[in-house]
């Protein structure tokens, strides 16, 4: 009896469940779901809104006033294809730049819209500027065999323009002497070359003059004023009695003879006193 007595109590001391939890729950529930479905409902009016301008009032807008055709702008230089679209009421952007052999730098190498497609005033042009064939190093080509230096040229993409053969001190026959561009520096990837191949002949410059019997020092100052490099003149001494000391008896290359003013000279003296 006092169990019952007892769990009389504990039930009778349990509190009761309040209806005002529900409640709340309920109304929060009803404005998060109204609140979801309004912004549901203006994302779907905004996305409607930008429908409608693309579709019906943009092109409208577009199609409304005269239309013109677009200046041919490719091949023009940006300053010129800036003064074209601004006499013809375009905006000009200039948006990128590309390296191209068709189109020397700061020309217009691309524009959109294309050159003579419909187009209202005011409206943008975007261009692409060149900036000139693509730079690369040219390779030293001189004391290469005038084949191998073919082979280079093509292998590298370069044009071989031409060939010319020269007179040469320094290379033997079917070697390159020079080139034009020079080697070792930066030109156009498209550039032309021009090789000097060696006929084998020494270089010529000048006639060689008749020192003989003149005194060292007025044939050192002859040679001179003909171009000759000092550095290069060799001294023979030989025995001539007949001669005053210091006199040039014999000379090569020989009076008269085409010569080059880079080749060596040799004169052939008489001893000091």
């Amino acid at each position: 009896m006092n169990s019952e007595l007892n769990n009389g109590t504990s039930e009778e001391k349990r509190p009761k469940k309040s209806g005002k939890i529900s409640l709340k729950r309920r109304i929060s529930f009803f404005f998060l779901k109204h609140a979801f479905l309004a912004g549901c409902a203006f994302s779907f009016a905004g996305l409607l809104i930008l429908l409608i301008m693309d579709q019906i009032v943009f092109p409208i807008a577009l199609k409304s006033g005269k239309e013109i055709d677009a200046p041919r702008l490719v091949g023009r230089s940006l300053e010129v294809a800036e003064e074209i679209a601004q006499n013809q009421n375009f905006d000009l952007l200039p948006d990128s730049t590309e390296y191209n052999n068709d189109y020397p730098a700061n020309t217009v190498s691309f524009q959109y819209p294309a050159a003579d497609t419909k187009i209202k005033p005011g409206r943008r042009i975007r261009v692409t500027v060149s900036l000139g064939s693509k730079p690369v190093l040219m390779p030293d080509l001189t004391g290469q065999p005038k084949r191998d230096a073919e082979l280079i040229i093509d292998r590298m993409g370069f044009t071989l323009a031409s060939q010319e053969w020269v007179h040469s001190n320094d290379y033997l026959k079917g070697i390159v002497a020079s080139q034009y561009p020079e080697g070792n520096q930066a030109v156009a990837e498209n550039v032309d070359i021009v090789l000097y191949i060696s006929d084998g002949i020494p270089e010529t410059d000048v006639i060689m003059p008749n020192v003989m019997e003149l005194g060292l020092s007025a044939a050192r100052d002859t040679l001179l004023s003909y171009g000759f490099d000092m550095s290069k003149i060799e001294e023979q001494t030989e025995e001539a009695p007949e001669l005053l000391p210091e006199s040039v008896i014999d000379q090569y290359p020989d009076p008269g003879t085409p010569t080059s003013s880079k080749n060596s000279v040799i004169l052939i003296v008489s001893p000091p006193s």
